[in-house]
């Protein structure tokens, strides 16, 4: 089972994959998202995003939101640079 993971800035669809998990920044604290998620939405501060799937993926990431679902997770936020 998997995610649909989009990451979106005001310029661009930074990244569009399926993904087996993600951990983010959140305002109260960093949050981790897996497959069967509770539906829920948060804000986002600065900070580091990790994408775990074939390959453990890192993004460095602006303010923002996240929604997420049982199979799917958005974040939209400010800035995003993978690294």
């Amino acid at each position: 089972m998997s995610l649909h993971l989009r990451i979106v800035t005001p310029r661009a669809i930074v990244f569009d994959e399926s993904v087996e998990g993600v951990q983010a920044p959140g305002e109260m604290g960093e949050f981790g998202v897996l497959p069967q998620h509770i539906p829920m939405i948060t804000t986002l501060k600065p900070g580091k995003v990790v994408i775990y799937g074939k390959t453990k993926r890192t993004f460095m990431v602006g303010t923002g939101f996240a929604e997420a679902g049982p199979d799917r997770v958005t974040l939209l936020v400010e800035t995003c640079v993978e690294g």
